[in-house]
C-alpha cells in the first residue's frame, strides 16, 4: 500500500507551483522597453488557488501526532484508476490525517504525482495536476523604491517593480519538512517495487515507450542544478502576475523556480535530500 510514497518526495517541491513568481529582464542598459509574454501566474487569492489564510499552519501542529514507521499489510496493486484510497490511507499513516486533508488533493493522486514531477522540467505547473496543495497566506514583495534598471511596457509607461520579501521563506518551511521527514532508500525501494503503476502513469501523459525512472533522475539532476542567487530578489508586475527581472531566471524550469521561491536555506535542505535519493537511484 506504500507504492505511491517515492512520487511524494518531488511532489511536495511542487506546492508552490500556483505562486511563481515569474520575470523578465529588461537587459543592462537604464531604461528599456519590456515585451512582456502573456502572464502565466496567478497572486495568491485568484481563481484556482488556495484562499488566503490569516498564517501557516507550523509543522508541529500539523504533524503534531508523530507516526512511527508504519506497518502494512502487503497487498497487490490496485489499479490506477482505483488507487486514491490507498494512497490517501498511506499518506495519513505517514504524516497524518490533517496534513493530508490541508495539502493533498483527493483524486487521481498517483497520475497528478507523476504529471507534477514531469512539469518539474517544464515552463510552469498548471493547478489541474498538482497533487499538494499551494503554501498559506499571500505572497509577500515590497515595492522597489530603488530599481536598478527602469522596465517600461510597450506604450513607455513604467512597470511596477518589486523585491521579494526574505519573510516569504517561511511560507515553504512546513513542505520541506515533510519532505526531510522520508526515508531515502525506502522511498526508492518501493519506486521499484511498484515500478509498473508508476509507468502507467507516466504513459498516460504520452510518453509510451518512456521510463518513469529516467524522468525522475533527470528531474533530481536539474533540480541539484538550480542556481544560487544572492542579493535581493527583483520581481516586476506588468498586471496581476510577477515576473523576474532578470532574463536567467526567468528561464528557468518551474522545480528550479520552486527552489529559488522559497530561500537558500530551505532550497539547500531540499537539495540535501534530494542527493540521498539520486545515490539511492
Amino acid at each position: 500500500m506504500k507504492y505511491w510514497l517515492s512520487g511524494l518526495v518531488l511532489v511536495l517541491l511542487a506546492a508552490a507551483g500556483l505562486y511563481y513568481a515569474k520575470i523578465y529582464q529588461s537587459g543592462d542598459a537604464q531604461d528599456q522597453t519590456l515585451d512582456m509574454p502573456p502572464a502565466l501566474v496567478q497572486e495568491p487569492g485568484e481563481e484556482g488557488e488556495v484562499p488566503d489564510e490569516p498564517g501557516m499552519t507550523a509543522p508541529a501542529e500539523l504533524l503534531k501526532k508523530p507516526v512511527s514507521t508504519p506497518v502494512f499489510e502487503e497487498l497487490p496493486l490496485p489499479d490506477l484508476a482505483d488507487s486514491d484510497p490507498h494512497a490517501a490511507q498511506t499518506l495519513t499513516g505517514l504524516i497524518g490525517e490533517s496534513a493530508v486533508l490541508q495539502y493533498f488533493a483527493n483524486e487521481n493522486m498517483v497520475s497528478r504525482a507523476v504529471a507534477t514531477i514531469d512539469a518539474l522540467g517544464s515552463k510552469q505547473i498548471p493547478g489541474s495536476i498538482q497533487v499538494v496543495q499551494g503554501p498559506e497566506g499571500e505572497f509577500m514583495a515590497s515595492a522597489d523604491q530603488q530599481p536598478e534598471v527602469i522596465v517600461r511596457n510597450d506604450e513607455g509607461d513604467p512597470i511596477p517593480q518589486f523585491v521579494l520579501d526574505p519573510a516569504n521563506y517561511k511560507r515553504y518551511q512546513v513542505y520541506v519538512e515533510m519532505l526531510e521527514a522520508l526515508d531515502a532508500a525506502q522511498a526508492v525501494s518501493l519506486l521499484r517495487q511498484h515500478h509498473s503503476l508508476f509507468e502507467e502513469a507516466y504513459g498516460q501523459l504520452g510518453y509510451p515507450d518512456g521510463n518513469f525512472d529516467d524522468r525522475l533522475i533527470e528531474v533530481i539532476d536539474e533540480l541539484l542544478a538550480t542556481p544560487e542567487v544572492t542579493g535581493p530578489v527583483r520581481l516586476v508586475k506588468p498586471e496581476a502576475y510577477y515576473l523576474y527581472t532578470e532574463a536567467d531566471l526567468e528561464s528557468l524550469p518551474a522545480g528550479q523556480k520552486i527552489l529559488l521561491r522559497m530561500g537558500s536555506e530551505n532550497a539547500a535542505r531540499v537539495k540535501s535530500k534530494l542527493s540521498e535519493i539520486r545515490d539511492a537511484l
